[in-house]
């Protein structure tokens, strides 16, 4: 919940439109027009020590993986600053700090990663 709900603040769109068919284990941000997820991966992994997964066929998404450990503490939360820092470096208008608020205001209420 932490994950998409602070993707959201910051502006993004989620993959797949509805949350009843979304997965729990990941979330899937779809990238903004023209951006390759390569690219985006490949720049956020050099620039900012992250790994964060492509859609693996299913187009221009990043995926930020909240399964076992990584969905506790501040594992989601660390994922959504490397993929908003790295779009906006890319140029992209985001609002990281809404997003980040959000992702630890549900955090501090006991939601998921």
């Amino acid at each position: 919940e932490c994950c998409r709900e602070g993707a959201r603040a910051m502006g993004l769109r989620l993959w797949p439109a509805r949350d009843q068919i979304m997965s729990t284990c990941v979330t899937a941000i779809a990238l903004p027009d023209g951006l390759d997820d390569l690219a985006v991966r490949s720049h956020i992994r050099e620039r900012y020590g992250v790994m964060l997964s492509g859609g693996h066929g299913a187009g221009a998404l990043m995926r930020i993986g909240h399964m076992g450990a990584m969905a506790r503490s501040l594992f989601p939360v660390a994922g959504l600053i490397a993929l908003g820092r790295g779009l906006a470096d890319l140029g992209v208008d985001v609002r990281l700090g809404d997003g980040v608020e959000r992702a630890l205001a549900i955090l501090s209420e006991g939601g998921a990663g």
